[in-house]
């Protein structure tokens, strides 16, 4: 299979993933007819012509490389989903959030023009692999899951899954950087309001 039908490819997991996620919907009660089905759609609705795209081919005008880690951590969520075992706990989930967060601040602030400094421009060398690869082994230290995620940017990197060949498209992309702050808000105000109320409890 040459790369030039494996980057596509990838570039439509991430899709599938999501809209698998959204198809199977809430009920903790699954059949293997709603699993078998709800997979299918989801791929057969991404292959929907629209404008003469199919939707998948839109997706990629919106983020053409994915990153693994998104990839990464759709999967698990939607494994979660189809085997309704605990996969990823809370604090492997806090951790994935609290990276994220960290990646985006540090490399989208360039784009948006808040900065001079051109940190995009680090991920053609080694230093965002290292630390990447520093973060995966101090969780795995910890016993935290996340780092076994963080495994998969290098991996893909040297694999050539995405047509980017810089380590921060591996590793970030808009989407989990965005759904990483947001997550890492609620987190940092659900944490104030339980400390709110446990000092409000004690006095």
């Amino acid at each position: 299979m040459t790369q030039q039908m494996i980057h596509p490819l990838y570039g439509a997991l991430a899709p599938w993933l999501a809209l698998s996620l959204l198809v199977l919907g809430r009920n903790p009660r699954l059949s293997r007819t709603r699993i078998t089905g709800s997979l299918l759609l989801a791929f057969f609705l991404l292959r929907i012509p629209v404008g003469g795209w199919p939707l998948f081919a839109w997706c990629r005008t919106l983020e053409m490389n994915p990153s693994f880690t998104l990839t990464g951590l759709l999967a698990i969520a939607l494994w979660q989903r189809l085997s309704g075992k605990v996969i990823f706990r809370s604090e492997d989930w806090r951790a994935a959030w609290i990276v994220g967060s960290l990646a985006s601040l540090v490399l989208y602030p360039m784009g948006l023009g808040l900065t001079s400094i051109d940190s995009y421009s680090w991920g053609w060398g080694p230093t965002v692999p290292i630390l990447t690869a520093a973060c995966a082994t101090l969780l795995l230290i910890q016993g935290n899951r996340f780092g076994i995620i963080l495994i998969l940017p290098p991996l893909g990197s040297l694999l050539h899954l995405q047509e980017s060949a810089n380590f921060w498209d591996a590793l970030i992309d808009p989407f989990y950087g965005g759904l990483s702050l947001i997550a890492l808000f609620y987190l940092m105000v659900a944490h104030i309001t339980r400390w709110k109320k446990s000092h409000l409890v004690g006095k």
